[in-house]
């Protein structure tokens, strides 16, 4: 399961705590930045590649089971038109990352398939 870093007080947080201003590494060891966190300066001129995560979660516990991820396509931020257009489409999702150094931003939305951690059965 990846983990949070708290930047300030150094400590390792489960990921529930994605949606925090903190870093985090995730299982590839990529450290991702909330987009909302980012400035169109450290943007500009850059080209991404936009990758869709839908994190499987459980019905009891709520944390994810599994994730499935794809490319959707790339795109270049030229302008500040383009980082708001980036910002408004982040809108929709549940969270938003990037990797700046890898030219990556990764939108996560979360889906119940109906499945429930073997351990989570026995808690019912």
């Amino acid at each position: 399961m990846p983990a949070i870093f708290n930047t300030e007080y150094s400590t390792l947080f489960p990921r529930t705590y994605a949606n925090t201003a903190w870093l985090i590494d995730n299982q590839d060891g990529e450290i991702l930045k909330k987009l909302s966190d980012v400035k169109f300066e450290e943007l500009k001129d850059k080209s991404f590649e936009l990758i869709s995560v839908v994190e499987m979660l459980c019905e009891v516990c709520l944390k994810p089971m599994s994730a499935k991820s794809k490319f959707l396509r790339k795109i270049q931020i030229s302008t500040g038109e383009d980082y708001k257009n980036l910002l408004n489409r982040a809108s929709i999702h549940d969270r938003v990352e990037i990797d700046i150094e890898k030219c990556k931003i990764y939108f996560y939305d979360h889906d119940f398939p109906g499945d429930i951690h073997p351990k989570c059965i026995e808690k019912l």
